[in-house]
C-alpha cells in the first residue's frame, strides 16, 4: 500500500527528521558478483560458439547454447543475481558480474577442457580482474559468492589416472585447492566484502560420472575433504562467509527425487550434439537434443556432472533461503519493540487524574489495548502482521497532592504472519512501575517495565522447487523498556495546549534456538539484540468539558539506535565446523508521525474511564493504529 500522510504530520516530521535513514530494507544487496566454474558459468563461452558458427554451428543456437546446464535454461547464479534485483550477465558482456567460468580451477592452469582460444581464467585471475575494474576495493553492500574445488578434483584425477601422480599426491592437491580458495576469498574480505556466500563441493561421487561405480565413495570422500579443509580453515582463519552447504542439499535431494519432482538421478538430460560432440555434454545442451522433451525438471543431471535447470533452481532457492531466513527471524525482535510499544500506550494515555482525590487515595485498574502493527514485503523483506491484543491491571496511588505513582501487571498475546515465510506466536508478561506529576501547567510521566517473552509456533516454509516443508522452533526472549514524557498546559479558556516530548527506551533480546525438520536447510539462529530509544516532540490539545476532557497528540518522532543490525546463524549440518554468519535485518524508516485522540472522565466520582486510538504515519511500508482503554476504580 502508499504510504498516508497528513498537512501537520508531515509538517512536524520535516521539521525533526533532517537526515533521516533510507527506507526499509533487510537483506538486500547493492549489486552480486559470482566467482567459479561451470556450475556458475552464465555464459562466458558464448564468443567461442560464435566462432564455431563458420564450421557449421547453427548461428542461431549462439544465444541458446553455452551454459554447463539444459539450455536456455539459467545456472543458480543467474537466478540469485535476479532474485538480488541484478541483470544476470558474464563479465565479458559490458556491465557483467559474473566472473566464473567453465573449466577454471582455484588458482592454477591449464583448466578442465577449457576451448581452444579461451583464455585460462580460475578464480584467482577472476578475483583480480574483479579488484582490477574497482580499483581493488569491494563494495561492502554487496552480495559475493564464490564456488570452486570440482576442476580441481576432476583435474587431480585425470592425473593419478595417467600416473602422473599418485594417491597421496592427489588427495594433497584437492585440500591445497580448497586451502587456494580460502585465500582468495581472505583477498575479497580484505578487500572489503562483508558478505560472502561459499558453496560447499556437492557430492562428486554421487553424480553419474562416479555413482555405481568402483571410485564412487572414494570421490565423495574426497569432496567431503575437500568441504572439511576449506570450512575449518575458514573458520580458523576468523573469516566469516555464508556457508551454502551443496554438499548435503544434493544428497538430500538423491536421497528422495520425489519429493523435488525429479524421476532420474543416474543419467544425464542432454543427448550428444553431432558432429561437435559424441556423447552428453551440457554445454551443447538444448531442447533439440534432449532424451525427453520434460527432463530439464525431471533429470537432476544434464550431463555427467552438471545439473539441470530444475535442480540449479533448486540451488539458488537454497541459498536464497539460507540468506533470508536469518534477515526475517529478525522481525521477531522488532515485533516485540512495537509491542511493548503497545504495553506503554495501554498505560500512560490511560491514567486519569482527579483533583479532588485526596492524598493516599488508591485506585485499581483494568486496561485493555488492540493494535495492529503491519510491515509490507518488499525491499528484501517478506513482511510481517502482528496483532497485539494486550489486558493490563493495576494499582494507583496518589502520592502527595502533585504525585502519583502506581504498578501493572500485563499480559499481551500476538499471532503474526512473516508472509510466504512462515508465522510465530508470541506471549507478553510484563511487570510495570509508573508515577506521573502534575504542577500547574506541567505534567510529566515516567514508567519502567520488564517483560519475558515466549516465541511459540515459529514456522518456516522452505521451498525447494515443488517440495514444500516446514521447519519448527521455540524460543523465548526478554524486554526492558522505560518511558519519560512531559509537557506544559496553557489555558486558553477551556482549552489547554502545549508543548509535549517523550522518549521511549527498548532492549529486546532474544534467546539463541534451533530449527526442527528443516533438513539440509535447518539453522540454528543465535541471540538477538533490538535496541529502541524514540525522541518524540509534539503538542497536546484538549477541551474540559467537566467529567470529560476530550484530547489530541500529534508528536515526530525519531529512533536514535538506527544502526544496521544482523542476526547470525550456523546451518545445523556444519555445527561441527561451526561456521556461523550473519545477514542483515529489516531496518525501519527512523522517523515518522504519530497522531493521538482521545476522551477521558468520569463516569461516577470514583470510577473513570480512557478511550484512545493511535496512529502511525509516514512511515514507509508500515501501517500501524490501535486503540487502547482504561477503567479506574478509587477507594
Amino acid at each position: 500500500m502508499k504510504t498516508k500522510k497528513r498537512v501537520l504530520p508531515a509538517l512536524l516530521l520535516s521539521l525533526f527528521a533532517a537526515g533521516a535513514a533510507p527506507s526499509a530494507s533487510a537483506a538486500s544487496f547493492s549489486n552480486v558478483y559470482v566467482f567459479g566454474d561451470s556450475l556458475s558459468d552464465a555464459g562466458y563461452f558464448r564468443p567461442f560458439l560464435q566462432g564455431l558458427v563458420a564450421q557449421g554451428f547453427p548461428a542461431a543456437l549462439v544465444p541458446v547454447m553455452g551454459q554447463f546446464t539444459t539450455n536456455p535454461g539459467m545456472v543458480w547464479s543467474e537466478l540469485v543475481a535476479q532474485y538480488y534485483g541484478v541483470t544476470p550477465n558474464p563479465s565479458n558482456v559490458s556491465g557483467g558480474t559474473i566472473f566464473a567460468q567453465g573449466g577454471a580451477r582455484v588458482d592454477a592452469v591449464p583448466g578442465v577442457s577449457t576451448p581452444p582460444g579461451m583464455a585460462q581464467r580460475p578464480i584467482s585471475t577472476q578475483v583480480n580482474e574483479f579488484l582490477a575494474a574497482n580499483s581493488g576495493a569491494a563494495d561492502p553492500n554487496a552480495l559475493y559468492t564464490v564456488w570452486g574445488g570440482a576442476n580441481d578434483v576432476f583435474f587431480n584425477l585425470g592425473a593419478l589416472q595417467a600416473g602422473a601422480i599418485d594417491q597421496a599426491a592427489l588427495q594433497a592437491n584437492v585440500l591445497a585447492a580448497a586451502n587456494a580458495e580460502i585465500q582468495q576469498i581472505a583477498r575479497l574480505k580484505a578487500a572489503g566484502a562483508r558478505y560472502i556466500a561459499v558453496l560447499t563441493l556437492p557430492n562428486i561421487g554421487g553424480t553419474p560420472a562416479f555413482a555405481g561405480g568402483p571410485f564412487a565413495g572414494a570421490v565423495t570422500a574426497l569432496s567431503a575433504g575437500y568441504n572439511t579443509t576449506l570450512l575449518t580453515g575458514l573458520q580458523a582463519a576468523g573469516i566469516k562467509v555464508i556457508p551454502i552447504d551443496a554438499f548435503s542439499l544434493f544428497n538430500q535431494i538423491i536421497a528422495n527425487p520425489g519429493q523435488y519432482g525429479f524421476t532420474n538421478t543416474t543419467t544425464p538430460a542432454c543427448g550428444p550434439f553431432p558432429p561437435f560432440t559424441s556423447t552428453s555434454n551440457s554445454f551443447f545442451c538444448y531442447p533439440g537434443n534432449l532424451v525427453d522433451p520434460n527432463a530439464p525438471n525431471t533429470y537432476v543431471f544434464a550431463d555427467s556432472v552438471h545439473p539441470t535447470t530444475a535442480a540449479h533452481a533448486i540451488l539458488a532457492q537454497f541459498t536464497e533461503q539460507m540468506i533470508e531466513a536469518p534477515s526475517q527471524y529478525g522481525l521477531l525482535a522488532e515485533s516485540s519493540v512495537r509491542q511493548g510499544s503497545a504495553n506503554i500506550r495501554a498505560i500512560t494515555d490511560g491514567l486519569v487524574r482527579n483533583k479532588r482525590d485526596e492524598v493516599g487515595t488508591i485506585g485499581v485498574f483494568a486496561a485493555g489495548d488492540r493494535t495492529d502493527s503491519k510491515i509490507e514485503s518488499g525491499n528484501g523483506t517478506a513482511g510481517v502482521d502482528n496483532r497485539f491484543n494486550t489486558g493490563i491491571v493495576g494499582v494507583t496511588v496518589r502520592a502527595t497532592e502533585a504525585v502519583t505513582i502506581g504498578g501493572a501487571f500485563g499480559y499481551s498475546k500476538d499471532r503474526a504472519t512473516l508472509g510466504d515465510f512462515g508465522s510465530f506466536d508470541t506471549s507478553q508478561h510484563a511487570w510495570t512501575i509508573f508515577g506521573s506529576v502534575q504542577w500547574g501547567g506541567f505534567y510529566g510521566t515516567g514508567l519502567a517495565s520488564i517483560a519475558d517473552i515466549s516465541y511459540g509456533s515459529i514456522h518456516r516454509n522452505i521451498v525447494l522447487g515443488p517440495s514444500v516443508t516446514t521447519a519448527t522452533a521455540h524460543t523465548d526472549g526478554n524486554n526492558a523498556s522505560a518511558y519519560f514524557s512531559g509537557g506544559y498546559d496553557f489555558a486558553v479558556g477551556r482549552f489547554m495546549i502545549g508543548p509535549t516530548v517523550a522518549v521511549t527506551m527498548q532492549n529486546v533480546d532474544v534467546s539463541s534456538f534451533d530449527e526442527a525438520g528443516g533438513g539440509a536447510s535447518g539453522l540454528r539462529i543465535q541471540a538477538q539484540s533490538r535496541k529502541s530509544e524514540v525522541w518524540s516532540v509534539g503538542g497536546r490539545a484538549s477541551m474540559d468539558l467537566g467529567n470529560w476532557t476530550p484530547w489530541l497528540r500529534v508528536t515526530a518522532d525519531k529512533e536514535r539506535r538506527d544502526d544496521i543490525r544482523t542476526v547470525s546463524a550456523t546451518p545445523l549440518t556444519l555445527i561441527a565446523t561451526n561456521n556461523t554468519y550473519d545477514v542483515p535485518t529489516y531496518k525501519p524508516d527512523n522517523s515518522w508521525v504519530t497522531t493521538a485522540i482521545g476522551v477521558n472522565g468520569f463516569i461516577t466520582p470514583k470510577l473513570s474511564l480512557s478511550v484512545a486510538y493511535t496512529r502511525i504515519d509516514s512511515r514507509t511500508q508500515t501501517k500501524e493504529d490501535g486503540i487502547s482503554g482504561m477503567l479506574t476504580y478509587r477507594f
